[in-house]
């Protein structure tokens, strides 16, 4: 480890357990023990630039061992256990994760970079509340009886549901605990078993969730982890006919290849892909409420959220106080690095994803936008970019149409419902939105309309394990969290009867 990633740990105290942990190297996890073999990938820390440990990257043999691990222990341990046995270990599970929260959310912030604060408010305690939620579920898979429609008296049907099998489970690097534990709970509530692939250059928080799922007594195979990037091992993973079912989190691009992949074999997915969310400010809305949930809606993980109010439409009777307390609150946030609990953005997560998004703040300075707020650095080297608001953004620009995935927020102005509408339905995506109003007509008339998977009230981001969160067009298909997901896990076969 650098003298500066030292230095970093020594300034905010770091226990050297947890620095011992952050920095060792970053094996497979297949049959309940390590798997380190592979060529290595550098794991860089975010705050201070420097090489933190490697991952191994699996390649076709070791891919292929995880799903034949995951087969094994579906047909047998965990398909032979009694769903009261489930329930127990995944409620352990979470416990285990609660004991250890603040470890996690250090690892979190030292692997991926985001505020360690943030890491454990939202990723580590959101993921416990979706391990004990679906835990619930466990002892209630049901399927149904009932009279078949077109035969006489005494002629019924059933239905029964059945785990579909082995799930290939890749997230990605902006939430890699959190959006693992969406999938791997889920699945395990239903009676799956996971090989999961985190991101390459987030994998941290995936190992030590395996190794809290063992102490809980997860059976070897239940959850098999393997490192790489999607060419060498994602690739394989998703393409093996084993494979029942595949659930992916990450950008459009990717998502047709990996739903090109998975198709040959019939194999079902759930693709949750790229979004460009818009909030919609009535003349009604509550400005104080409205600005405080755009704000937070594109500025929490510096933007690196897949459904980020990264364009707000503003009706323009209240547009003038608007932008100017949004102006006012986003100039005071706190930015720096990611273990200063007072941070609220902190660094991206690559010097790549950097170079990305500061192509996107440049054009806006190139092409003379209008930039009423701009701390977006002066080069793609620097460490950190700060909020940047663009104002009056023209509609055919990259910064309205693209997915930036950084802190680079669209204003436009309009008067009318009507009007707001259209600005904001001026996507080819429909991940989320947002409607900020206190009229309940305007909410449900607006709610209807919009093109989005997961509508907000009057704020942004708050989901909930009991509703489901998916996209709609280019934004992908099928749901994570409520009932939902577990459908998706299941297999539904009807058995008719006649007299």
């Amino acid at each position: 480890m650098s003298k500066k990633i030292d230095d970093y740990f020594a300034k905010w105290n770091v226990d050297p357990k947890l620095i011992e942990l952050v920095q060792r190297d970053i094996p497979h996890w297949i049959d309940n023990q390590y798997v380190g073999s592979g060529s290595t990938i550098p794991l860089i820390e975010p705050s201070t630039g420097e090489e933190l440990a490697v991952t191994f990257e699996a390649g076709t043999e070791l891919v292929s061992a995880a799903i034949t691990s995951a087969k094994k222990a579906f047909v047998g341990d965990w398909a032979n256990m009694r769903p009261l046995d489930r329930q127990s270990m995944m409620l352990k599970l979470a416990d285990l994760m609660e004991s250890n929260a603040e470890e996690l959310a250090f690892l979190e912030s030292a692997n991926m970079g985001k505020s360690v604060v943030q890491a454990l408010e939202i990723d580590v305690n959101a993921s416990i509340d979706v391990l004990r939620y679906f835990a619930g579920f466990c002892t209630r898979i049901e399927g149904r009886t009932g009279p078949l429609a077109a035969y006489g008296t005494g002629n019924s049907g059933m239905t029964i549901k059945q785990p579909i099998g082995v799930v290939a489970a890749i997230s990605p690097w902006n939430f890699p605990l959190q959006t693992l534990v969406w999938k791997c709970a889920a699945a395990f509530a239903a009676g799956c078993v996971v090989v999961a692939k985190p991101s390459e250059i987030t994998p941290v928080t995936s190992l030590r969730f395996a190794e809290l799922a063992a102490e809980a007594g997860f059976p070897k195979g239940v959850l098999n982890i393997v490192n790489g990037t999607g060419a060498v091992t994602g690739a394989p993973l998703i393409s093996d006919p084993r494979i029942n079912k595949v659930t992916f989190t990450g950008s459009t691009q990717t998502g047709v290849m990996v739903g090109q992949a998975a198709i040959p074999n019939m194999t079902r997915m759930t693709l949750e892909l790229g979004g460009k969310s818009a909030a919609i400010v009535t003349a009604d809305a509550d400005i104080e409420v409205a600005v405080d949930g755009v704000l937070n809606g594109i500025f929490f993980n510096s933007g690196q959220v897949c459904d980020a109010t990264s364009r707000a439409v503003i009706d323009e009777s209240i547009y003038d106080i608007f932008i100017e307390k949004l102006v006012k609150a986003t100039a005071e946030l706190k930015v720096g690095v990611g273990l200063d609990p007072e941070t609220y953005m902190s660094p991206l997560v690559s010097q790549q994803h950097r170079n990305k998004v500061y192509s996107y703040i440049e054009l806006a300075r190139k092409d003379g936008l209008s930039l009423p707020l701009d701390r977006g650095g002066n080069s793609a080297e620097d460490t950190m970019l700060g909020p940047v608001i663009v104002e009056d953004c023209p509609t055919d620009h990259p910064i309205w149409r693209e997915e930036i995935f950084g802190p680079v927020l669209a204003l436009r102005k309009a008067s009318g419902l009507d009007a707001l509408l259209a600005l904001a339905e001026d996507t080819e995506y429909g991940l989320g939105a947002s409607i900020f109003s206190q009229n309940m007509d305007t909410i449900m008339t607006v709610s209807k309309r919009l093109n989005a998977g997961t509508i907000y009230v009057n704020g942004h981001g708050f989901l909930d394990p009991a509703f489901p969160f998916g996209g709609l067009g280019k934004s992908g298909f099928g749901k994570d969290l409520g009932p939902e997901q577990i459908e998706s896990y299941l297999e539904t076969k009807s058995i008719l009867f006649t007299s």
